[in-house]
C-alpha cells in the first residue's frame, strides 16, 4: 500500500464503519405509488402512496420511509393525513406517522393521497430508492412497485407548453419526411467528409496490411494497429495493401491542425497531415470505411480532402449527481474519439457529490462522493435522485470517485487519442459537496488544531443568507469573502495540475463554473457584510466579480487558462470584461431561448471566446420527445439527433426551426432587431459542445441511450459548420434542408447505429408510425432495415408479436407498436381507433 493514501483509506474505512447499515432484515412493508391526475389544484398534480405492512406485527409509529424524486419543491397532505410526508432536501423526502396514525395489522394497506408542486408528464419522475427506518435507526429497502401510466390525465397538463404528443399519426408524419431514394455510397460516414474526388479503379484492402510510418506518428499509427486488428485484419511486414502515414509535401498549406488527407490508390492508402491529431483523424476515416465492409475489403480509389470547421467539438459528462466509472468512461472516450469529438468536459464537482481524489483535501471524496441515509451529513450527503440508503453500495451510481491513479490513467488514455479533457470545479455556486466535505473537515480537526481547521472552509456558520438555487439547494454558495475560499480553489487546481503533468497530458483550461448564483447569496453573511464595508463594494454582484478576478488572475499564474459558464461574462463594466476576457480559454453560452438567445452573440462581442452549448440543440440530457416514458429533462424543451443536426454556429437565432410548443419558427425573422455576431467576433466562436448532466442518469447504458443517436448533429455541424441550407434573410431553403436531414438520417440508420451495435454500444432506436385509412393499418419506420411488431389487443408490442409489412385490414380501436432493430427495441406508439 502507498503511504500517501493511508490517510485517505483511514478516513474512509472510519466513515465505512460508522455508516455500516448492512442488514439481511425484510422490510416490514411494501410500497406502491401511483400517479393521480394533473392538476388537481392550481399548480399541484395528485399523487399517492399505498403502505401494506408484510410483516406479522401491527406497524405501529416508530418508523420513517424515505425516497428521492426530481421536481416537486413543495408537498402537501390533506388536514387529517395519517402521515407527513416533507422535504428533507432537494430531492430527498421522508414519510412520517402523524398524530393520527393508526397501528396498521399485518396484511393490512393504507392509500395516502397527496399534493406535489407543478406537473408531472414522464414516467421517469416518478419516486425512486425508498427505504424503511427502523426506530433503531436500521435501513432496509422496500420493495417498491409503481402502478401503471393507463391514463391519459397522468402524463398531460394544459400548464406545460409541449409539442404534440408522438402518437401513432404524429409519428406516421414525422417519418414520411425522412423518407429518402438517397443511396448510402462507400465513403459517406458522420462527419461528413468535406471534398471526396473519384480516382478510376478499385483497391482491394487484404487481410494482411503493412504500414509505413514517419516519425512523429507512432502513437497514431499503434492505434490504427489496435483497431485494425480489432477488425480482424493482420498487420505484417509483407502485407498485400500498405497503409502510409506521413507528413503533409512542403508545399501543401493546411487548412488548420486537424487537416489530413486520405488517398486511395492501387491498393495503397495514404494518409497525410502537418500534426498527429491530422493524422489520427485520417486514421478514424479509414477506420470507418473499413468497419462497413467485410474482409477483404473494396473502396474505390479516391482521393479524400477533409478538415474541421470548428477546432473545439466537445461533449460535457456530468459525473457527479451520477457517477460513470472508469471503465466505462475509457469505452466512451473511445467511442467519442472515432467521431472525432476532441474535447471531453469532466462536470466532477456538483452540489450532489464531489468525484475527485484531492490529496490532502480527503474529505472531498471520502463524504462528498457517497450518498446514503445520514441525519448530518458528517460521513455522506444526503441521498438524491438514483440512489438509497446504502453510501457504501459501490453498484450505485450514486457512489463512487476516480482516485488519482484513475484520473492519470483518463488523462493519458485521452490524450492518446486527441481528446482535451476539462475539468471543472464548480464554483462559487453548486458546490455542495464541497461545502459539507470541508464542513467535516472542519469538525474533525478544531479539537486539536482551529487553524488547520479553518485553512479550507468553504462556509460560515452564522451566515443567514435565504436564497433557493434552480434545483432547490439552500446551502451550496462558497463564501467568497472568505480566504480559505482561495487557499481551496489554490489547492485544488495545484493539485489538478499536477495530475496532469504527471500524465503527460496537455492542460486546456479548468472550467471554474460560476453559473446559478442565486438571488440572496451573502445577503446574511456577516463576512460578508464586513468584506464589502472595507472592499467599498455597492452590491453582491461586486462581489462575485472579486471571485471572478482572483480565480482568473490565479490561474493565469500558474499558465492556466479559464473557462466558465456564460453567467461568468455577464453583467460586467467593459474594463472588466477588458480586464478578465483574455484569461478565459472559452465561456460556455447555453441560453439560446427566449429573450436570452443574445447571450452567445453578445458575449463573443464582448471580446470572450465561445463555446456554443446551446440548450435546444445540445442538451443531450434532454429528452427525446414528449413520449411518457421518454427519459430526460424538459425545462429547455426536447433535443434529438434532428435538433442537434439543426444547430448553426454563425446564424444562432435560426438554429431552432421549432419553438417549445413544436410550432414552426420563421426563419426569415428570427434574428430581426436582435444583437448580431460581428464580423470583428466571428473568430471568437471557437466551438461547439452536448452538455449530459446527469441527474435522470442511473446506469452507463442510460448514458449512451442519451449520446446516440443524439450527439451525431454536433459530430457533423462541427465538422461542417457552413452547410448549404443554411437559411439567410428572405431565403430559408427548406427544400435544400429537407432532403440533407433525410440523408444524414440515412446514414444513422444504416452506418452508424451497425457500427455502435458492433462496438457493444447501446442507442435509442426511434419510434415506428401507424395510422389507419379505410379500415387499413399503415405504418413506417425512420429505420427501413428494422421491424415494425404491432398488436390489437391493449397488449405491448414484443419482439414475437406480429409483423407488420403491408398495409392490412385492421378494425382493432386500439393499436400499438415497436420498431425492432439490431437488438434494441423503442417506446411504444400508441393509435387509437376512434
Amino acid at each position: 500500500m502507498k503511504m500517501k493514501h493511508l490517510k485517505h483509506l483511514l478516513i474512509a474505512a472510519a466513515i465505512t464503519a460508522l455508516c455500516a447499515c448492512n442488514n439481511t432484515k425484510e422490510s416490514p412493508v411494501s410500497l406502491q405509488w401511483e400517479m393521480v391526475k394533473n392538476e388537481a389544484t392550481p399548480g399541484f398534480y395528485e399523487s399517492s402512496f399505498t403502505i401494506t405492512n408484510t410483516s406479522d406485527k401491527p406497524l405501529e409509529s416508530d418508523w420513517e420511509i424515505y425516497y428521492t424524486q426530481l421536481a416537486p419543491l413543495t408537498v402537501k397532505t390533506e388536514k387529517d393525513s395519517p402521515v407527513a410526508i416533507k422535504m428533507v432536501n432537494a430531492g430527498y423526502y421522508q414519510i412520517t406517522p402523524s398524530e393520527s396514525w393508526k397501528a396498521l395489522a399485518p396484511g393490512d394497506s393504507i392509500k395516502i393521497n397527496y399534493l406535489n408542486q407543478s406537473a408531472l408528464i414522464q414516467t421517469l419522475f416518478a419516486p425512486k430508492s425508498p427505504f424503511f427506518v427502523t426506530a433503531d435507526n436500521k435501513q432496509i429497502s422496500i420493495p417498491f412497485n409503481i402502478a401503471p401510466f393507463d391514463r391519459q390525465e397522468q402524463w398531460t397538463a394544459s400548464s406545460k407548453i409541449t409539442p404534440p404528443y408522438p402518437d401513432g399519426e404524429k409519428v406516421y408524419a414525422d417519418n414520411q419526411a425522412l423518407e429518402t431514394t438517397y443511396k448510402i455510397q462507400t465513403y459517406d460516414m458522420l462527419p461528413s467528409l468535406k471534398e471526396v474526388t473519384p480516382r478510376e479503379g478499385t483497391s482491394i484492402i487484404s487481410k494482411d496490411i503493412s504500414l509505413s510510418v514517419e516519425d512523429g506518428f507512432a502513437d497514431e499509427a499503434k492505434l490504427l494497429i489496435q483497431n485494425l486488428k480489432e477488425m480482424g485484419y493482420n498487420v505484417t511486414d509483407k502485407g498485400q495493401t500498405v497503409i502510409a502515414l506521413c507528413h503533409f509535401p512542403k508545399n501543401m498549406k493546411a487548412k488548420n491542425d486537424e487537416h489530413y488527407r486520405l488517398d486511395v490508390k492501387d491498393n495503397y492508402i495514404t494518409i497525410s497531415g502537418r500534426t498527429p491529431h491530422a493524422i489520427f483523424n485520417g486514421t478514424q476515416t479509414l477506420v470507418s470505411l473499413l468497419k462497413k465492409q467485410t474482409i477483404p475489403a473494396k473502396l474505390e480509389n479516391i482521393a479524400i480532402n477533409d478538415y474541421p470547421d470548428l477546432l473545439y467539438r466537445g461533449m460535457m459528462l456530468d459525473i457527479a449527481r451520477n457517477f460513470t466509472k472508469k471503465a466505462d468512461l475509457l469505452k466512451l472516450i473511445n467511442q467519442l474519439a472515432a467521431y472525432k469529438i476532441n474535447a471531453l468536459h469532466l462536470h466532477f464537482s456538483d452540489d450532489e457529490a464531489w468525484r475527485l481524489e484531492i490529496p490532502g483535501l480527503e474529505e472531498l471524496t471520502a463524504i462528498g462522493s457517497r450518498r446514503g441515509f445520514t441525519e448530518d451529513e458528517s460521513q455522506c450527503l444526503y441521498p438524491v435522485y438514483y440512489g438509497g440508503w446504502n453510501p457504501n453500495d459501490t453498484t450505485a451510481t450514486a457512489n463512487g470517485y476516480y482516485t488519482r491513479e484513475d484520473f492519470i490513467e483518463i488523462l493519458k488514455y485521452a490524450a492518446k487519442r486527441h481528446i482535451s479533457v476539462i475539468p471543472e470545479i464548480e464554483s462559487p455556486g453548486h458546490a455542495r459537496a464541497a461545502i459539507k466535505a470541508m464542513e467535516a473537515r472542519f469538525n474533525r480537526l478544531k479539537e486539536e488544531d482551529m487553524e488547520k481547521a479553518r485553512e479550507y472552509l468553504l462556509s460560515e456558520a452564522t451566515d443567514t443568507s435565504r436564497y433557493a438555487s434552480a434545483q432547490a439547494y439552500t446551502d451550496n454558495i462558497m463564501n467568497v469573502a472568505m480566504p480559505s475560499v482561495y487557499r481551496f480553489m489554490d489547492k485544488v487546481s495545484d493539485e489538478i495540475i499536477k495530475m496532469y503533468k504527471d500524465a503527460g497530458a496537455p492542460l486546456a483550461t479548468i472550467h471554474i463554473g460560476g453559473d446559478e448564483v442565486p438571488r440572496g447569496s451573502w445577503t446574511g453573511s456577516p463576512i460578508c457584510h464586513q468584506f464589502m464595508e472595507e472592499k467599498n463594494m455597492k452590491d453582491t454582484h461586486e462581489l462575485s466579480e472579486y471571485f471572478l478576478e482572483n480565480i482568473t488572475e490565479m490561474l493565469s499564474k500558474k499558465g492556466v487558462k479559464t473557462s466558465g459558464w456564460q453567467e461568468v461574462a455577464l453583467h460586467h463594466s467593459p474594463e472588466t470584461n477588458a480586464r478578465i476576457a483574455p484569461r478565459f480559454a472559452g465561456v460556455y453560452c447555453w441560453s439560446t431561448i427566449g429573450k436570452q438567445d443574445v447571450v452567445p452573440y453578445t458575449v463573443a462581442n464582448e471580446g470572450y471566446d465561445v463555446i456554443l452549448c446551446n440548450v435546444n440543440n445540445l442538451y443531450i440530457d434532454l429528452a427525446y420527445n414528449p413520449h411518457k416514458d421518454e427519459p430526460g429533462l424538459t425545462w429547455g424543451g426536447y433535443v434529438n439527433e434532428f435538433t442537434s443536426f439543426n444547430i448553426l454556429p454563425y446564424n444562432v437565432y435560426c438554429s431552432a426551426r421549432e419553438n417549445k410548443a413544436g410550432e414552426k419558427n420563421n426563419l426569415k425573422t428570427a434574428g430581426k432587431g436582435k444583437i448580431q455576431l460581428t464580423e470583428q467576433s466571428r473568430p471568437r466562436i471557437k466551438g461547439v459542445q452536448a452538455q449530459l448532466f446527469s441527474e435522470t442518469i442511473g446506469s452507463f447504458d442510460m448514458v449512451q441511450y442519451y449520446v446516440f443517436p443524439k450527439i451525431f448533429g454536433l459530430v457533423e455541424r462541427g465538422w461542417n459548420a457552413y452547410p448549404e441550407w443554411s437559411p439567410v434573410p428572405n431565403d430559408d431553403k427548406q427544400a435544400l434542408y429537407e432532403k440533407a436531414r433525410a440523408i444524414y438520417n440515412a446514414k444513422i440508420a444504416e452506418i452508424e447505429l451497425p457500427r455502435l451495435a458492433a462496438d457493444g454500444f447501446n442507442f435509442r432506436v426511434a419510434q415506428p408510425g401507424i395510422k389507419i385509412v379505410e379500415g387499413k393499418l399503415y405504418a413506417n419506420s425512420p429505420i427501413p432495415q428494422a421491424e415494425i411488431r404491432y398488436t390489437t389487443d391493449g397488449s405491448e408490442p414484443t419482439a414475437t408479436s406480429t409483423l407488420w409489412e403491408a398495409p392490412v385490414d385492421c378494425s382493432a380501436s386500439v393499436v400499438k407498436a415497436k420498431l425492432f432493430y439490431l437488438g434494441k427495441e423503442s417506446l411504444t406508439t400508441d393509435y387509437k381507433n376512434d
